[in-house]
C-alpha cells in the first residue's frame, strides 16, 4: 500500500487487500464477487461429496448404509457451514435490520428456506437417518448472491459510466510562474495538482491535453473537444477570451488560460454532484416495487406453508419441504427490486453522455409524462446575442448615436442578458474601430477614458439602474421607461418592431437601442420534432409584439408575449391546471427564467457548461442544442417504457414460477435459476438504453 511492497500468503488475500481499499459502488460489488468466489469453492466441494449420498436413491436404501455414508454427509456439513457464513450472514442481517424496523423484506424468504434445508440436514446426519440438503443449501446461496452481485455491478458500471462520460480532469497541471499578464512560451513552470489550482493561476494546455479546470483563454487558438461535457463530437474554436471547461480536451491549440474555478468547482465537478444526487432519489416507481415488496413476502410465506403442508400431507415430508423451500427462493422478487432503479440508473448516464443532465430520477420520470413545452424566446429560441442594428436619439436630445451606446454599455456590462451583451459588444467594437483609426491619424485626439459607473441596481425582468459619470441613468424595457415617464412619450417605441432597449435619465429620454433577432439555426427542426411526437409548443416571452421571428416558431395561439417573470409564473401554473393529464415544462436560460424553471413541472435550462452553477432547472442542457430538448423527452419516454415492462416481466415472472413451484414442478435449484434468469432478463432489457 501507498507504493511499498507486500507479501501475501495467497491470492485471495490479496484481492480482499485490493477490496478493502475499494470504495464505493465498485468496492461493494468486489466484496460481494471475493465472498462469492470463495463460497463456490466450498460449495462445489458439498456437491462433489453429495453425489455418492443419492446412490440410495438410485438403487435402494441399503446400498446407502454404513461409516462411508455418514462419513461424507458430515463434510458436506462442514463444507456447507462456510457457505452459509460468506454468503447467508449478509442475507441474514439485511433480513434482521428490516424486521426491527416493523417490515420483512426479501432477503427474509431466502433466510427461512436456507435455515430450514440446512437446519433439517444437520439434524438428519446426526440421527443417521432421512434425507440432506447441503447441497441445495449451498448452491441457493450461491446463485441469490450471484444475482445479487449482478444487481451490484450494475450500480457500479452506472457509476463508472458517469466518470467515463465526464472525462475526469488530469492528474496534474502546468502552472505558468507568471501570475499576471501573458506568459511567454517558454515562461517558469511547475507541475501541480488540479486541486493546488486556484482563481487567478495561469496554466499552460497543450494540444492532446484536457483542461484541469474552468478557466478563460489568455494566449492561443485552437480547436477543443466538449463531447464529454456537450455530446458534441464537433470541435468547438476557441481564441483569447473564449471560456473553456474542465472534462474539454484541446485538439490541437496551444492553450494559456486564466483560472476561474477551482478544481471541485468546475462543470465537470458540477455534473458529478447532480448525477450522484440524482442516483440517491428513488424514483415514484420504485417506492411501489418496495410496497408491493413489503405485501408479497407474507403472502409467500404463506402460499409456501401451504405447499409444504399440501405435498407433505399427500407424498412425504420430505416432498413437502422441497416444494415449500421453492416457493420462497422462487418468490424471492429480486428482478422487481431492480427493474426501476436499473433502467433509471442507466437512463441517466445515457442522458449524461448527450449533455443533459437530469437532477433526480423523479424528473426524468415527470419528463416521461411532458405533453406541453414552454419555451423563452430570446436567447434560447433566438440566438443568445442579439444583433443591434439602430441607435436612435431621442428629439431635443445632442447626444450622439455612440454616447448614448457608451453609456447603455457602461450600465449593462454587469447583466447577464442577451440584449446587454449585444450592448457591449457593439460598444467594444466602435472602441476598437476607433482605436484603429487613431492609430492611422496620427492627429487625432486620444479616445475618452471608460465612464465609471457607480450604485448599479439591477431590476429583473425591466432593466438596470445607475450614476454614469455623475449622472443618473437608466436602461430598461419599453414598460419600465413607462413607469417613470409615461405611455404618451413612448407609444412610437411600443409599435417597433424587434426588441427595444431605451435609455433616460429622470424625466427625460435620451434614446433607443434596437435589435434584431433571428431564430437559432436548429429552432424549427427541434419544434417540429416535438410536435411530431404529440407535444404542444408554446412560447411565453417578455416581448410586447410578436415580431417576424415568432411566427415562424410558433402558432398566434401559443404565444403570450409582454410577460414579466412573474406572469410567466402565473402562466405556467395556469398551463398545469388539474384538468391538464400531462406534465408542462419550461425550457429557458436559467438565469432570467429561473422562477418560470421552477414553477414548471420540469424546468430545463439551456447553456453553457460554464454556466452551471447557475443554473436552478430541473434539467441541464450543457449544450446550447434545442434538438436536446425532444431527444430528452423521447428518451425520457423509452426509460417509462423499459421500466414497465421490467415491472411487468418481474411481476408476471414471478406469479408463474411461484404456482409452477406450489405444483411440485421446480426444485429448489431450478427455482433459483429461475430467480436468476428473471434478474438477467430485466438487467439486459435495460442495458438497450445504454443506445440514445
Amino acid at each position: 500500500m501507498g507504493g511499498e511492497a507486500g507479501r501475501f500468503c495467497c491470492y485471495g488475500c490479496v484481492l480482499a487487500q485490493q477490496v478493502t481499499r475499494a470504495r464505493g459502488a465498485h468496492g461493494a460489488a468486489e466484496s460481494i464477487l471475493i465472498r462469492l468466489g470463495l463460497a463456490i469453492f466450498f460449495a462445489m466441494n458439498v456437491m462433489m461429496v453429495s453425489m455418492p449420498t443419492y446412490v440410495p436413491y438410485v438403487y435402494g436404501s441399503r446400498a446407502g448404509d454404513g461409516p462411508l455414508f455418514f462419513v461424507l454427509r458430515v463434510l458436506a456439513l462442514a463444507f456447507a457451514a462456510p457457505v452459509i457464513g460468506l454468503l447467508g450472514w449478509p442475507i441474514l442481517a439485511s433480513a434482521a435490520r428490516s424486521a426491527r424496523q416493523g417490515a420483512a423484506n426479501t432477503d427474509a424468504l431466502i433466510v427461512i428456506g436456507t435455515v430450514a434445508a440446512y437446519a433439517l440436514s444437520v439434524i438428519n446426519t446426526i440421527n443417521g437417518s432421512g434425507a440432506v440438503y447441503f447441497d441445495t443449501a449451498a448452491m441457493l446461496l450461491v446463485l441469490v448472491t450471484l444475482g445479487r452481485y449482478l444487481e451490484a455491478r450494475a450500480k457500479a458500471d452506472a457509476g463508472a459510466a458517469v466518470r467515463a462520460t465526464l472525462a475526469p480532469a488530469p492528474a496534474r497541471a502546468t502552472r505558468l510562474r507568471e501570475a499576471a499578464g501573458l506568459a511567454p512560451p517558454d515562461a517558469a513552470s511547475e507541475v501541480v495538482h488540479p486541486d493546488a489550482l486556484v482563481p487567478g493561476d495561469i496554466i499552460r494546455v497543450a494540444p492532446g491535453d484536457a483542461f484541469p479546470t474552468d478557466g478563460v483563454v489568455v494566449d492561443g487558438t485552437g480547436g477543443v473537444d466538449e463531447a464529454a461535457l456537450t455530446g458534441e463530437h464537433r470541435p468547438v474554436l476557441k481564441e483569447r477570451g473564449s471560456a473553456v471547461a474542465s472534462g474539454a480536451c484541446s485538439i490541437d491549440g496551444l492553450f494559456h488560460v486564466r483560472v476561474t474555478a477551482r478544481a471541485a468547482e468546475s462543470a465537470a465537478a458540477r455534473i458529478a454532484a447532480l448525477l450522484a444526487a440524482a442516483r440517491r432519489e428513488r424514483a415514484p416507481a420504485e417506492r411501489l416495487a418496495d410496497r408491493v415488496a413489503a405485501v408479497l413476502v407474507p403472502l409467500v410465506i404463506v402460499i409456501a406453508l401451504g405447499a409444504a403442508a399440501f405435498w407433505t400431507w399427500h407424498a412425504s415430508f420430505d416432498a413437502g419441504l422441497l416444494v415449500g423451500l421453492s416457493v420462497l427462493v422462487v418468490a424471492c422478487p429480486c428482478g422487481l427490486g431492480i427493474a426501476t432503479p436499473v433502467a433509471v440508473w442507466t437512463g441517466l448516464v445515457t442522458a449524461a453522455r448527450h449533455g443533459v443532465i437530469v437532477r433526480s430520477a423523479p424528473v426524468l420520470e415527470r419528463t416521461a409524462a411532458v405533453d406541453r413545452v414552454l419555451f423563452d424566446k430570446t436567447g434560447t429560441l433566438t440566438g443568445r446575442t442579439p444583433e443591434l442594428v439602430a441607435i436612435e436619439s431621442a428629439d431635443g436630445v445632442a447626444l450622439a448615436p455612440s454616447e448614448i451606446l457608451a453609456r447603455a454599455a457602461a450600465l449593462e456590462a454587469g447583466l447577464n442578458h442577451p440584449l446587454a451583451a449585444a450592448i457591449v459588444k457593439s460598444a467594444q467594437h466602435g472602441a476598437a474601430q476607433e482605436r484603429t483609426h487613431q492609430a492611422v491619424d496620427t492627429e487625432a485626439s486620444q479616445s475618452a477614458p471608460p465612464l465609471t459607473v457607480t450604485e448599479v441596481k439591477i431590476v429583473p425582468g425591466r432593466g438596470v439602474r445607475g450614476i454614469v459619470a455623475g449622472e443618473r441613468l437608466t436602461a430598461g424595457s419599453v414598460r419600465f421607461a413607462a413607469e417613470d415617464l409615461g405611455d404618451a412619450t413612448l407609444r412610437r417605441y411600443a409599435a417597433l418592431e424587434g426588441a427595444v432597449v431605451l435609455l433616460w435619465r429622470p424625466g427625460q429620454l435620451l434614446g433607443a437601442l434596437r435589435f434584431a433577432e433571428a431564430p437559432r439555426a436548429e429552432a424549427v427542426a427541434a419544434l417540429d420534432q416535438l410536435r411530431r411526437g404529440g407535444v404542444r409548443v408554446g412560447l411565453v416571452t417578455g416581448d410586447t409584439r410578436a415580431d417576424a421571428v415568432v411566427p415562424a416558431l410558433v402558432a398566434a395561439d401559443d404565444a403570450a408575449l409582454g410577460l414579466l417573470p412573474e406572469d410567466k409564473v402565473a402562466h405556467i401554473r395556469h398551463a398545469r391546471r388539474p384538468q391538464t393529464a400531462g406534465a408542462v415544462a419550461m425550457v429557458g436560460d436559467g438565469v432570467n427564467d429561473a422562477p418560470a424553471l421552477a414553477a414548471a413541472d420540469v424546468g430545463i435550462a439551456v447553456g453553457s457548461a460554464t454556466d452551471l452553477a447557475r443554473i436552478t432547472a430541473d434539467v441541464a442542457i450543457v449544450s446550447d442544442d434545442l434538438r436536446r430538448v425532444p431527444w430528452l423527452v423521447i428518451h425520457a419516454r423509452r426509460v417509462r417504457t423499459v421500466i414497465r415492462q421490467n415491472l411487468f416481466w418481474a411481476f408476471a415472472y414471478n406469479a408463474g414460477a411461484v404456482c409452477a413451484a406450489a405444483d411440485g414442478a421446480l426444485n429448489p435449484l431450478i427455482a433459483s435459476l429461475a430467480m436468476l434468469g428473471s434478474s438477467i432478463a430485466v438487467v439486459a432489457n435495460a442495458r438497450r438504453l445504454r443506445v440514445g
